[in-house]
């Protein structure tokens, strides 16, 4: 039986409001708990899915990466206020350019369907993986788009920070993305 993802309104709901959830982990609100629920959310309905067409994959992230990027920056469209030429770009800076940056999301869950394994800690190691390469290749590609990684939402938190001189960024990146996945593997029973 062929599903029809495209008409599914839950299909295009999920994602997004993960993608909203997560924003919340960012500064100012710093409610980094709240990627425990929007990630484990966000894979196993994408895993429960059983998506066989790869773009509705590449969707399904782009979506996340959208709501993720939409809600999280809108302080460009405050710098566009400073000077009255720049004032017409704002609808662009707001919607153009989280367009964009959910293209990697999508490209992250567009990669991960394709290995897409059965065992739930593959699943999550493979996932967070993946998407913390893509998070590098944003960080670089183009001259590097490097704002609000996941392991942003723990910025408020200097025991977590200081792995950072012995790991780097992304690497805490994998493990925060990893970390964040661990509910999955109760959710999955």
């Amino acid at each position: 039986m062929t599903r029809k993802y495209s008409k599914n309104f839950i299909f295009y709901l999920v994602p997004f409001v993960c993608g909203l959830i997560s924003t919340l982990s960012l500064p100012p609100y710093n409610l980094f708990y709240l990627n425990f629920i929007s990630f484990p959310f966000l894979l196993l309905f994408y895993l429960r899915l059983e998506i066989k067409k790869n773009s509705i994959s590449f969707l399904y992230g782009w979506i996340f990466g959208f709501a993720y990027f939409v809600s999280n920056i809108y302080w460009i469209a405050n710098s566009l206020t400073v000077e009255e030429i720049f004032k017409p770009l704002i609808p662009f800076a707001i919607i153009i350019i989280p367009l964009f940056l959910g293209i990697f999301y999508g490209i992250s869950f567009l990669i991960f369907s394709y290995f897409k394994p059965k065992k739930k800690i593959e699943s999550i190691f493979l996932f967070a993986l993946v998407f913390s390469l893509i998070e590098y290749l944003r960080g670089h590609i183009l001259g590097g788009f490097p704002w609000n990684l996941i392991s942003f939402s723990l910025i408020e938190i200097n025991q977590f920070l200081q792995i950072l001189s012995y790991v780097g960024t992304y690497s805490f990146n994998l493990i925060v993305v990893t970390i964040f996945l661990v509910p999955t593997v109760i959710l999955f029973e």
